[in-house]
């Protein structure tokens, strides 16, 4: 797995061995979840503030995300 981001508040990173569509995982020590570059977010426990940092920095950096994902997942 490929971690593309860590602040002292939450990791983004991306597995391998993943299904469709592109997506990062944050976790954070209250919880952790799946942003969709589709939008779509799967929240478990991250503080609003950590997650709306977390959704800007993915929006921001989408082309980081993608490369990760094609890097770790080279036959989806």
């Amino acid at each position: 797995m490929g971690t593309i981001y860590k602040t002292g508040k939450f990791t983004i990173r991306v597995n391998g061995f993943e299904h469709p569509p592109v997506h990062a995982h944050v976790t954070h020590t209250d919880g952790r979840a799946m942003v969709y570059l589709n939008g779509t977010v799967k929240n478990t426990g991250i503080p609003a503030a950590a997650m709306t940092e977390a959704q800007d920095w993915i929006t921001a950096n989408t082309q980081a995300v993608i490369n990760e994902w094609t890097t770790c997942n080279p036959k989806t």
